[in-house]
């Protein structure tokens, strides 16, 4: 409100008070000065975070040089320096088994239930929910079959709160590093910051394009009763759902007993729903 009236003002800040008495007239020399401090911060400051953002924007396309097409289109397509910066990390640390480890095309992934490997994934799937179902009769297992596209990668990482925790974190970190400096940023020592910072709080996700999930190497389960999921992939309720409730280790369980495809669950970020899977 003080900036807005000030920015409005045509007139010259004057004190509107009796400044008869030398005591009363600094004190109105104090506030005009509060004043006008307060109202050059205000006018300053969008300058100062769109200067932020786009030097940090730099950083992205300095330290994403070499990387595949694939990847750098898909830092184009994140929401977000801050995010944008995290997906970079996780695609330097990748190095070069970034393109081995990406997520398949759409048409892949279309095609790939009925392909032999995706009718195989089916039936060690089926194995599992059946030997789950045997052992806590009225309970079920329900997975999602399909992959998980590029494109809802990027949605979920754009939304999910744990990764804007987490690369708000990073941005902060890269900031007290590098601003300020005298020296012009060099791209391997800006790419050496990302692969080394111990990244805090993990994010509840893999990077765009890093999902096992986007080339089915990956499987989340949910346990349902009637039909109604009670315990699902939230993060949040993990603890009380899976763990104190006794699905974690049930699962596990009827894991083991159909084979040796599954691993897990995924303890960093900490998720009981989650096991990677190993085709034959």
């Amino acid at each position: 409100m003080i900036s807005r009236n000030l920015r409005h003002s045509a007139r010259p800040l004057r004190c509107q008070c009796d400044c008869s008495a030398d005591s009363t007239r600094i004190r109105c020399l104090t506030v005009t000065s509060a004043l006008i401090i307060l109202f050059s911060l205000a006018s300053a400051a969008p300058t100062t975070v769109a200067a932020s953002e786009a030097r940090q924007d730099a950083w992205v396309v300095q330290a994403s040089a070499g990387l595949p097409p694939a990847a750098i289109d898909t830092l184009h397509r994140i929401v977000g320096v801050d995010r944008r910066l995290l997906a970079l990390r996780a695609y330097l640390r990748a190095g070069d088994a970034l393109s081995e480890r990406w997520s398949w095309t759409q048409e892949r992934l279309s095609a790939y239930p009925s392909t032999p490997a995706g009718k195989a994934a089916a039936i060690e799937i089926n194995a599992v929910a059946a030997a789950f179902a045997a052992s806590n009769p009225g309970f079920a297992l329900q997975v999602n079959r399909q992959p998980r596209s590029l494109e809802v990668q990027i949605t979920h990482w754009n939304e999910n709160k744990s990764v804007g925790k987490t690369a708000a974190m990073l941005r902060a970190a890269l900031e007290r590093r590098f601003t300020g400096s005298s020296t012009p940023l060099k791209a391997v020592e800006l790419q050496k910051a990302l692969i080394e910072w111990p990244g805090g709080a993990a994010a509840a996700l893999a990077a765009p394009g890093l999902s096992a999930h986007g080339q089915e190497r990956a499987f989340d389960f949910q346990i349902s009763h009637h039909g109604q999921v009670i315990a699902g992939t939230d993060a949040a309720t993990a603890h009380r759902q899976w763990d104190a409730a006794g699905w974690t280790q049930k699962l596990h369980a009827a894991i083991s007993i159909a084979g040796n495809r599954f691993a897990g669950p995924l303890q960093s970020p900490y998720e009981p729903w989650h096991y990677a899977y190993t085709p034959r």
